[in-house]
């Protein structure tokens, strides 16, 4: 089912389009640094150790998260910094649009939920493009230990933040692979 602007009341149009007060702009605000300062928490406390000098195994360990230790593979650990570094890569985008928007004094309702949204976002293209290139670059029989968290994390953060140019390169990727479809009767182009 699909609304168009007679669905809604003139009213409600100009809310969505009115500017954000005070209380709204501090309360995302809030919302998008407390959000980074768990995000980078919890980096800190799911990046790996260093590897012991004696090669001894590192495939299982535990991490203590707000005094909760939690067991945790290698592998999982990796996927949680990908996330965790992607959503930040979302938060730096939002945060740098907030700023900007708020002190051009043109922050309105109607993107509001973008803000909330661009962290999870990021996170979850940050997974995706993890699993393609783990799948596709990445030996069947290769260890955790041998790529490189910095790596991953990196990479997880530029596509959080650039998370427009990461679908269109998903998107070339899968035309690639697949065959492209027709475009549907209310297709727009991005």
């Amino acid at each position: 089912m699909t609304t168009s602007n007679a669905d809604f009341s003139s009213e409600q149009l100009k809310a969505i389009g009115s500017p954000v007060g005070f209380v709204g702009k501090l309360v995302i605000t809030i919302y998008l640094l407390l959000f980074s300062i768990l995000l980078l928490y919890g980096l800190v406390q799911f990046w790996p150790p260093p590897t012991p000098p004696s090669g001894g195994s590192t495939s299982a360990s535990s991490v203590t998260f707000f005094y909760w230790p939690i067991p945790i593979s290698e592998e999982v650990r990796l996927i949680l910094i990908v996330a965790m570094a992607g959503a930040l890569g979302g938060m730096v985008a939002s945060l740098r649009s907030l700023y900007w928007y708020v002190g051009n004094r043109e922050l309105v309702w109607a993107w509001m939920l973008m803000y909330v949204l661009r962290p999870f976002v990021g996170a979850t293209l940050a997974l995706v493009f993890y699993f393609v290139i783990r799948g596709g670059l990445f030996s069947p029989q290769a260890k955790i230990s041998d790529s490189s968290p910095f790596g991953f994390a990196g990479l997880s953060g530029l596509i959080g933040l650039f998370s427009e140019q990461a679908v269109l390169k998903l998107k070339e990727l899968a035309e690639t692979l697949l065959s492209k479809p027709s475009p549907g009767a209310n297709a727009k182009p991005q």
